[in-house]
């Protein structure tokens, strides 16, 4: 389902290597074969080194600083005034600081610097936190720093980051820019190449698929390129094994600067629920009403939504094992819509989600439930923001259980607050949150259920209170926690003491190391003869009537502290599970890996049981092991030094046998 048209080979020579073409109508999207073509900018950016996701990289800072109450520089509400990045360490209890790591020669140029007239070009504005809008710069000279905007609709907060789109833009190769007065597209091709020997599509429509008031189907094997599908008052239908690539962006070429939607999922809110945009559209499944409706979106791949990559408001819908990445790049929602906004009671469950710049990840609404997803390198183009982010309206009833958030530039998972309302009653419960040092993790709100969460070099925060709110979590639970840092707000008050119930924490410098098997190769288990083991709380009690969770079995007289049970049958592995077996531990090519690991694994996706094959580095047989329910495989004592080889056959329902991937790993010398 492709939503391009071919373009005719009739570009002519216009300049420093760039061709143009009149379009009988307008494309917003344009791809060499199936790689797409940049839109041009400023500064220049790149999916293959990553930096298009790096802030620091990709885009410009300005004058702008706040100190004392008081806003300084030149850069104000419709003025932006350039400067150069310069690096932070977000240390600052400020949520919405960002951590920049600033490299010398790279984005040094300022927009004087240029000595390019950027009139008539769109300015991509990341003024209020959490908040992007694009739009048209007004007045501009070559060599000029500043420049003005139209700023309507626009508000500007503490801090401000931009990049620049347009014609004066296009400066490399694999750039392109679609002028809609003059009908013209302007291309530069990759490698300099004539266009004219090239396929050169450009996408003309956003649904390749509409689905309205319709039950009990499914579609399977569907492949969307440059287009989506749009489901819309529908039950129980199925979308399943499917590819959507490049399927939503925006249309700021055409003159379209609204936002994809903004959208409230608060219940107190009287405003109205939804506003979609009659221009900029994206993926979604909507039903009006209480549900359940039990669509599914199941076991696809989400890759290069040029906006939030989908968005499900159709409560007692799932979104289920499937691979969503390259999310918004060019930032056009409100970070309160999230990177995967849904509505009331919504399943997010064992996908694998990744590079986002939208500065919330999963954004559910209340009554989600959000379990064994791996999410890391969300948030980046946006100030503010975390991975996992429940609202203040969407807190009561979800649960959010057995996740890895992980490297990732904002904070872990999170129950947000305004100024002026709390949410409660919200449950987290059996993740791990890791590397992700100042960005933590921040729990407002109050009768809160928090227990037997991992947080590894990163902060574990329960905060005694928010703006003009009433105090925070005097009446929330936070117990068998282990902890690296646990703190009220942030280490700068390292000794606040917590209004919530604390019960059978562990935390402290060094306790995620001293008590963990092999946390730095993945392995979260408590070691052998740990003093995690059976020291939890055991909770008999909830501390809310809205909190909607069964407290899990355990293995021994009590609770393990941490996410992990020692001596548990399985190892539970978060995100999507692929065609073979998949996320190995020690993972591939792991360097001094202990001598007595475990080897465990992400068992393939509807495989019934899976057959282990552990070898040395010569490949030789050593021995193979037949496992149904557990996925832990002890392989004996493990040489100092040497290299290990093995793979993971998957047995199908059919009997039929996928090969596994070949794995190897070295053990620590002694």
């Amino acid at each position: 389902m492709d939503g391009t048209m071919i373009l005719p080979a009739k570009w002519s020579r216009w300049k420093n290597g760039i061709y143009r073409m009149r379009l009988k109508e307008p494309v917003w999207q344009l791809f060499s074969g199936s790689k797409l073509v940049y839109v041009a900018r400023w500064p220049n950016t790149s999916f293959d080194d990553g930096s298009i996701w790096r802030m620091e990289e990709s885009m410009r800072f300005t004058d702008r600083t706040f100190a004392k109450g008081q806003f300084s520089g030149k850069t104000a509400d419709g003025i932006i005034s350039d400067r150069n990045p310069e690096p932070h360490s977000n240390g600052s209890d400020d949520e919405g600081v960002v951590k920049l790591k600033v490299k010398e020669h790279v984005n040094q140029t300022t927009l004087a610097e240029t000595k390019t007239d950027f009139t008539g070009a769109v300015a991509v504005l990341n003024l209020g936190h959490w908040l992007t809008w694009s739009r048209p710069i007004t007045q501009h000279k070559a060599g000029q720093d500043w420049f003005e905007y139209d700023q309507t609709g626009t508000r500007m907060s503490k801090y401000v980051a931009y990049y620049i789109l347009g014609l004066p833009a296009l400066d490399q190769p694999n750039e392109w820019w679609y002028d809609a007065e003059s009908e013209t597209a302007y291309f530069r091709a990759a490698d300099d190449r004539n266009p004219n020997k090239l396929p050169i599509s450009g996408k003309t429509r956003d649904f390749s698929l509409k689905i309205s008031e319709c039950s009990n189907l499914i579609f399977q094997g569907l492949e969307f390129f440059a287009s989506t599908f749009s489901m819309t008052e529908c039950s129980h239908v199925i979308i399943e094994n499917s590819t959507l690539s490049y399927p939503s962006t925006h249309k700021f070429m055409l003159g379209e600067f609204g936002w994809f939607y903004e959208t409230s999922n608060d219940p107190d809110d009287k405003r109205k629920q939804r506003y979609k945009s009659r221009a900029n559209v994206m993926t979604h499944v909507l039903n009006e009403g209480e549900g359940p409706f039990g669509n599914i979106i199941r076991n696809c791949e989400i890759a290069y939504p040029n906006s939030p990559a989908i968005y499900i408001d159709s409560p007692g819908s799932i979104l289920e094992n499937c691979y969503i990445h390259n999310i918004e790049w060019d930032v056009n929602s409100s970070g309160g819509s999230g990177s995967i906004p849904t509505g009331r009671g919504a399943i997010i469950r064992g996908n694998t989600i990744h590079s986002g710049g939208n500065s919330e990840g999963i954004r559910p609404g209340p009554g989600s439930t959000v379990e064994y997803n791996r999410l890391w390198n969300m948030g980046n183009l946006q100030h503010d923001g975390s991975a996992i982010n429940i609202g203040t309206g969407s807190q009561i009833g979800t649960v959010v259980r057995h996740n890895w958030v992980h490297d990732t530039n904002r904070q872990g998972i999170r129950f947000d607050s305004t100024t002026s309302r709390m949410g409660s009653e919200g449950c987290v419960h059996h993740n791990v949150v890791f590397n992700l040092g100042h960005g933590g993790s921040k729990f407002k709100g109050d009768h809160h259920l928090l227990f037997n969460n991992t947080f590894h070099d990163t902060v574990f925060a329960v905060p005694n209170g928010y703006g003009n709110t009433p105090p925070h979590n005097q009446n929330t639970l936070v117990c068998n926690t282990l902890a690296d840092t646990m703190v009220a707000w942030s280490t700068r008050k390292p000794d606040e003491k917590l209004n919530a119930r604390l019960e059978h924490n562990l935390t402290g410098a060094g306790s995620v190391v001293n008590n963990l098997r092999d946390p730095e190769h993945l392995d979260f288990r408590p070691k052998p003869g740990s003093p995690l083991i059976d020291a939890g709380f055991n909770i008999t009690q909830l501390p809310g009537e809205h909190i909607q969770v069964q407290i899990p079995d355990y293995v021994g007289s009590a609770p393990d502290i941490g996410a992990y049970e020692a001596n548990d049958e399985t190892y539970w592995i978060p995100g999507r599970r692929q065609k073979r077996a998949s996320t190995p531990i020690p993972p591939n090519k792991s360097m001094a890996i202990k001598s007595n690991a475990d080897l465990m694994f992400l068992g393939a996706y509807k495989a019934t049981k899976h057959i282990v094959n552990f070898m040395n580095a010569g490949k030789d047989h050593k021995g193979r092991v037949e496992v149904t329910a557990s996925n832990i495989i002890d392989p004996g004592q493990l040489q100092p030094g040497q290299t290990y080889t093995w793979r993971v056959d998957a047995i199908m329902p059919d009997n039929s046998i996928i090969e596994g991937d070949i794995w190897t790993f070295t053990v620590e010398s002694n």
